[in-house]
């Protein structure tokens, strides 16, 4: 391997790492499923941030306007409806 090949392996890893982070928070702000669940700002505002800010936004909404894992786990409704009483 030369010496030129190594940057070339880092950069492209940081790119890939940085979309990876992108994408990751662009879809966890996009299943978010009420808006008064976001720390601050609304659905819109954060999309918006994260695809105009790219990394930057993602972060900043990763650190800042992401909600509590507990709210949005309440919110979700249950997939099986809960069983019926023994009778």
């Amino acid at each position: 391997m030369s010496l030129l090949a190594l940057p070339f392996l880092l950069i492209l890893g940081l790119m890939i790492g940085s979309m990876v982070v992108w994408i990751w928070a662009l879809v966890d702000c996009i299943q978010v499923p009420d808006d008064t669940m976001y720390r601050s700002g609304t659905k819109l505002i954060w999309v918006l941030v994260i695809v105009f800010a790219t990394l930057i936004g993602a972060i900043v909404y990763l650190a800042i306007g992401r909600p509590d894992a507990t709210s949005v786990a309440m919110a979700r409704p249950n997939a099986l409806p809960p069983p019926p009483p023994p009778s």
